[in-house]
């Protein structure tokens, strides 16, 4: 089909990424063991490489850029370089996408990127860091009802 879009993230990829975040922020190690991994595994960093930017991905083109829409639609900034947290917001996404090729041979920017990540939920949000886990679980739900979809 012509104009079809194709994501570029898995759903499960998601779900990997929110579970990471949440894991971390709340001190959970036997989950953060579980959900990292082998960390000499070239293989495991990758893939945490790729669920990280995929609920970047999803949280910038699904939640922030919908809200900045229906926020400041009838205000004027002229370029959309003019709008801060979109510009950061796009920023992340491709910061994230580059690491990607880094995590096989650096995992530690796989802890770069989750600190970007919930950065970005609180700087781009508009939530506060106590409240990263119940938006993350909005996310969570929204991705598990479009498999249901």
């Amino acid at each position: 089909m012509d104009g079809e879009y194709t994501k570029p993230y898995t759903t499960d990829e998601v779900l990997h990424g929110i579970a990471l975040i949440q894991a971390h922020l709340a001190e959970d190690t036997d989950a953060i063991a579980a959900l990292h991994g082998d960390d000499e595994d070239p293989q495991a960093a990758h893939e945490i490489a790729r669920a990280l930017f995929a609920l970047t991905h999803i949280v910038v083109y699904g939640a922030i850029i919908p809200q900045m829409w229906v926020i400041k639609k009838d205000l004027s900034y002229g370029h959309t370089s003019h709008v801060p947290e979109l510009s950061l917001a796009l920023l992340m996404v491709e910061r994230i996408e580059h690491r990607l090729e880094l995590a096989d041979e650096h995992p530690v920017v796989n802890a770069l990127s989750m600190g970007d990540v919930m950065g970005l939920i609180v700087r781009c949000a508009g939530t506060d860091m106590d409240d990263v886990p119940a938006f993350l679980d909005t996310v969570r739900e929204r991705t598990l009802r479009s498999i249901e979809a």
